[in-house]
């Protein structure tokens, strides 16, 4: 995801986003203002798209049994009067921008309100990821934000190359002391990604790492780690 998710918050209100790429809009829109601003606005458009096409729908069905109704009225040699229909549609388009902004005002109030009663969980650990195997000025971090009984962990890296052909790259954690990992996801291709654990299984691993993985349908670790960080309770 880019400084800001312009380009999926239709998406998002269209129900189009995979379950990792929902929960990484979320959480941006969580630290964004600018963006849950946006949201608003996109929500208003979005309903008001939806409720314009219905209209259009309907005007041009009433508006063919207007004019087969008033056929027979006339002489076969008239044309069928098309005046009602135009002012139809015109006086009902006219009601339909008019509850437009009525209904913009109010959903823009409500979402807000909304946003503003749920804030943002607050973080409870952060671990800071230094480069291994990557460039030196690759580095990331990664957020844990309580939950009730489950951690919400959002990985940010920057800097980091894109994953060659035919290789991705993977979030684990880590155990320094045991060597014990646990694979937590694969990281999206921008980079970031947000990932539920449960609290029982994070609090047995102190250490965030990212490695390189090759795409051949091995589940073990590569042993190639490109990023790695001790987690800090906040």
């Amino acid at each position: 995801m880019s400084a800001h998710c312009d380009a999926e918050l239709f998406a998002l209100l269209a129900g189009e986003l995979g379950r990792e790429e929902t929960l990484a809009v979320v959480a941006h829109l969580r630290e964004c203002g600018a963006c849950t601003s946006e949201l608003v606005s996109v929500a208003v458009a979005y309903g008001s798209l939806r409720a314009a096409r219905r209209v259009e729908d309907y005007l041009d069905v009433r508006g063919d049994v207007a004019i087969a109704e008033a056929v027979p009225l006339v002489g076969r040699d008239q044309q069928p009067p098309l005046q009602f229909r135009t002012r139809h549609r015109q006086r009902v388009l006219s009601l339909v921008a008019a509850a437009v902004v009525v209904v913009a005002a109010a959903t823009g109030v409500s979402l807000a309100l909304s946003l503003s009663r749920h804030p943002s969980p607050p973080v409870s650990a952060v671990a800071a990821l230094h480069h291994m195997d990557a460039p030196v000025a690759a580095t990331g971090e990664a957020t844990v934000r309580t939950v009730g009984l489950t951690r919400q962990m959002e990985v940010v890296t920057k800097g980091l190359p894109t994953a060659p052909v035919n290789h991705y790259y993977e979030v684990w954690l880590l155990q320094p002391t045991t060597n014990k990992m646990l694979p937590v996801g694969v990281l999206s291709p921008a980079g970031e990604s947000t990932y539920a654990l449960a609290s029982s299984i994070m609090a047995q691993y102190s250490a965030v790492d990212i490695s390189l993985q090759t795409n051949d349908g091995t589940t073990a670790h590569s042993l190639v780690s490109v990023l790695r960080g001790s987690v800090h309770t906040v």
